[in-house]
């Protein structure tokens, strides 16, 4: 007898379903509203990061006149402050950009984020020499410190571009899935109009003969009711022009 060798099991289901699974708990995670938080947020601990002391130098020898030089993030790096404001308008601007906008403004970022990175990191790796122009500039001489200390503040910055980091990610991969979003001002609900004979709902003789539907309904303002929103002073006025009480109870 023959042995039957079993069919080999084609893994290529299982990988597309854990690809899919991965890349719609990757949407729910970065949705619309949590890229535009963490885009606001990184560029808010930049921008406050470096106002704040992020290298201590000790130790300056007899020529200068100060023994203790603190310098600011600003000081030591300037880009980091433009790059906290490119991240604080990428979260303004994704609120209401579109799809290939908001592919602009996530490769946008993320080049304020990679520059910002680069520069925290040089200052993490090597404090003395990015301080050393600095701190030249302060106390007026070339004498190098003893002993360089970095503080807290660098850290935060440091997660502030990590953020911006996250969110340009956000916007380059996931953004396509978020729908646009569309001006209701004069929409009209259609699936109310399509309920509603024509004379219908316009009294308790509607559909009797010579009955009409009242000439004052406005039907960018009920539709407007229908979406679920409050009409705009544009619908009431237009309301008021085809002869609708705006304090009218059965609005």
């Amino acid at each position: 007898m023959s042995e039957t060798t079993p069919a080999p099991q084609n893994p290529e289901p299982h990988r597309s379903r854990a690809q899919g699974r991965a890349t719609s708990r990757l949407s729910g995670i970065m949705t619309r509203r949590n890229v535009v938080l963490m885009s606001l947020l990184g560029g808010a601990l930049l921008l406050i990061s470096s106002t704040m002391t992020w290298v201590t130098a000790y130790g300056l020898g007899s020529t200068s006149s100060v023994q203790e030089v603190a310098m600011t993030g600003a000081e030591l790096v300037e880009t980091v402050t433009a790059m906290g404001l490119v991240g604080l308008a990428a979260g303004v601007a994704v609120t209401i950009a579109r799809r290939l906008g908001r592919v602009v403004i996530g490769s946008v970022l993320f080049g304020a984020a990679i520059i910002a990175l680069l520069a925290i990191r040089s200052v993490l790796a090597d404090p003395a020499s990015v301080a050393s122009t600095a701190l030249g500039e302060i106390t007026g001489t070339t004498a190098a410190a003893q002993r360089y200390e970095l503080s807290m503040a660098v850290w935060l910055g440091f997660a502030g571009a990590l953020l911006l980091l996250i969110a340009s990610l956000g916007l380059l991969l996931v953004s396509y899935r978020w729908p646009d979003r569309r001006s209701r001002k004069y929409q009209v609900n259609t699936a109310e109009d399509a309920s509603e004979a024509p004379g219908e709902g316009a009294g308790p003789d509607a559909g009797q003969p010579g009955s009409q539907q009242r000439p004052g309904t406005n039907r960018s303002a009920r539709g407007t009711r229908a979406s679920g929103t409050e009409p705009d002073e544009f619908d009431l006025w237009d309301g008021l022009s085809d002869g609708d009480d705006p304090t009218d109870p059965r609005r």
